[in-house]
Formats: C-alpha cells, structure tokens, sequence
C-alpha cells in the first residue's frame, strides 16, 4: 500500500497531520534484537538475532497547542498502555500494524490565553510490543 498521507491510524481513525510540526514523524522500522551476543576471545562478534522485529516512531506536535488540541492527542493516545495502530514504515514503505506502549508523556504548559493553557510541543514516542501482525 503507498503512502497515503496519513502517518497513523488508532482504530480506524486517521490521526490529525495539522497537529504535526514539520518533521513531526520519524520511525526506527524494524529493529533486530541480539539474545546472547558476544565478541570472542579473537575479537569477532558472536550474534544470535531473533525472528521479531520491532519498529518504533515518534510523533511530535505543533507548538502552541490550545487545550482542546491536547485533548485531541490525549483521546488518541492514552491511556498508554497497549494500542494497536496502524502506521507508516519507511523501511518497507508501506503501513504496517502493531501492538505499541507510549512511555510517560510530559506536558509544558507555556502560557494561558482567555484562563485556558498553551502548551508547548508534546513529543510522544511509541515503541512496539513485538512485530508487525
């Protein structure tokens, strides 16, 4: 499937692009994980490399968000447990789906307008369970 101008999808729900910042998206598709990997007494690397590839991405948001905006983010993305989401990889450019946890999300507020907050870009990191389904 080519690229169809949406980074990631949360059932079935295409995520906002206008709450992206420019370079907003990036991923580490499909990262090898070493069980037991050494280098030998001879300096040569030793390495067993598992079957399940694990991708990763990271969004990050305009600057300024008002708090519906957050909002917008929170209803998407947490709780932060387990999510299955569709998104982009770059490495088989096409969307893939898999299961992901976000680690805590920090918020900075930056300001407030009319008694509600502004924030500053939320940076959200989304790292995938096991392999793509």
């Amino acid at each position: 499937m080519a690229f169809q101008g949406y980074y990631v999808k949360v059932d079935g729900t295409t995520f906002p692009n206008d709450l992206l910042d420019i370079g907003g998206y990036s991923n580490t598709p499909n990262q090898e994980t070493d069980k037991n990997s050494y280098v030998d007494g001879n300096g040569a690397l030793k390495r067993t490399v598992l079957p399940v590839k694990r991708s990763g991405f990271k969004i990050k948001t305009i600057d300024g968000l008002t708090y519906g905006q957050k909002l917008i983010i929170q209803a998407f993305f947490i709780p932060k447990t387990l999510k299955e989401l569709q998104y982009w990889n770059d490495e088989t450019n096409k969307y893939e789906t898999a299961d992901f946890y976000i680690p805590t999300v920090e918020y900075v507020h930056k300001t407030q307008r009319n008694g509600s907050p502004i924030y500053q870009a939320i940076e959200l990191e989304f790292i995938a369970y096991g392999g793509d389904k």
